[in-house]
């Protein structure tokens, strides 16, 4: 039997790895926020391109940002959402029926919700009144059938508005639903459906499975599978996390392990990526997937060292309000960067850095103060619109 000062260093454990997670919440959210708010696409105001094309500072700050957070949030998030659905759970058939129900109050709800609000957004902003205010918008045709909306739920380049796809976007086909980030809930909807079939394929191939849905993500980076690749990325990382739960894997001893080394090949990593953009881009996809692989491991390192050295700790109102921030960062940071770029109109490469990173402070600010506002004088809405106690 475990003595008592073991079971103090057992629950001290489970308390830093609860911790670590909780502490990583906010900045992954303000991650997400910050790479959709730098794009090297630029955008449109008043009819006049805004392109970066002419801002090599800028354009540089964007290659780095890419290198160093562009799609490292999402991955963890579902490593993260497959380790705690199933962290001390033998999944029953009555335990499946109880977490289904419990994902459709903090899954399901909030992403008809906040999808419906997009909707809503663009059907207001495309009525005659704000034609003046909204010149390029009004120029595009809007189909706001039943049919329409609801394809706008899945893939919102199929749905009220049809938009041309980007250099991006064609290369890999992926698709989003209205509110963008969304699609990270979506896929990790389908994920949850198919749990019982996971259960059992990782009790039965242990690690072997893991590893297989790693080498296709790896193999697979440079073909077009669309949505099927979002998919397998959901599948990897939040099987990857499933795994490590459902062999009951110390998630503290499992990582640290690879401390040093995670410190060495994530920025390294980010940093080759840079420079393979410029030399040789056709490596550039396979060192981002390293890249977020060694993210995961230098995330949750960073986090579980801060907290044990008690550099910093865990804040509940941040923690709390990251899924806000996540879901209802779209709505306003697009908005509020061409509205900065209107009021200052900068001239230089250096004024053009300041208003992005203005922007992103300014909906950060605007953000936290809503979920302040919500959380003080109407709970009740909030925890219908984030799922959330």
């Amino acid at each position: 039997m475990r003595n008592w000062k073991d079971s103090k260093t057992f629950m001290d454990k489970n308390d830093l790895r609860s911790q670590s997670l909780d502490l990583l919440r906010f900045p992954l959210a303000v991650v997400v926020l910050v790479i959709h708010t730098f794009s090297t696409s630029g955008f449109k105001l008043q009819g006049v391109s805004i392109s970066l094309a002419d801002a090599p500072v800028l354009l540089e700050v964007n290659h780095f940002i890419d290198g160093f957070l562009r799609g490292q949030s999402v991955p963890i998030y579902f490593f993260i959402s497959g380790f705690v659905f199933f962290w001390g759970v033998e999944l029953t058939k009555e335990k499946y029926l109880q977490k289904l129900k419990n994902r459709v109050k903090t899954l399901l709800i909030p992403y008809v919700i906040w999808n419906t609000i997009f909707v809503l957004k663009a059907f207001f902003l495309h009525l005659p009144c704000f034609s003046s205010l909204f010149p390029n918008l009004h120029k595009v045709h809007f189909d706001f059938s039943l049919s329409a909306i609801l394809e706008t739920f899945w893939d919102n380049s199929k749905g009220i508005l049809t938009m041309p796809a980007s250099v991006d976007d064609a290369a890999s086909a992926a698709i989003y639903p209205a509110d963008v980030p969304l699609w990270f809930i979506r896929d990790l909807m389908i994920v949850i459906l198919c749990t019982p079939i996971l259960y059992r394929i990782l009790n039965h191939t242990r690690c072997y499975f893991v590893w297989m849905l790693g080498g296709l993500w790896f193999a697979l980076a440079y073909r077009d599978f669309g949505h099927a690749y979002q998919l397998l990325t959901a599948f990897f990382f939040f099987s990857w996390g499933a795994y490590m739960s459902v062999n009951k894997k110390d998630m503290m001893h499992e990582f640290s392990r690879f401390f040093k080394a995670s410190l060495l090949l994530y920025p390294l990593l980010a940093l080759l990526f840079v420079w393979s953009v410029h030399y040789f881009p056709n490596a550039s996809d396979t060192i981002k997937r390293l890249n977020v692989v060694a993210g995961l491991f230098f995330a949750y390192n960073t986090s579980s060292w801060l907290l044990a050295h008690h550099v910093c700790k865990v804040s509940p109102f941040l923690a709390s309000s990251s899924f806000f921030i996540y879901i209802a960062h779209a709505l306003i940071c697009g908005n509020c960067l061409k509205l900065l770029f209107s009021i200052f109109r900068p001239a230089t490469d250096f004024g053009m850095l300041s208003i992005y990173i203005s922007a992103v402070a300014a909906t950060l600010a605007m953000l936290l103060l809503s979920f302040y506002l919500l959380r003080r004088y109407t709970p009740k809405l909030l925890k219908a619109i984030t799922g959330r106690e």
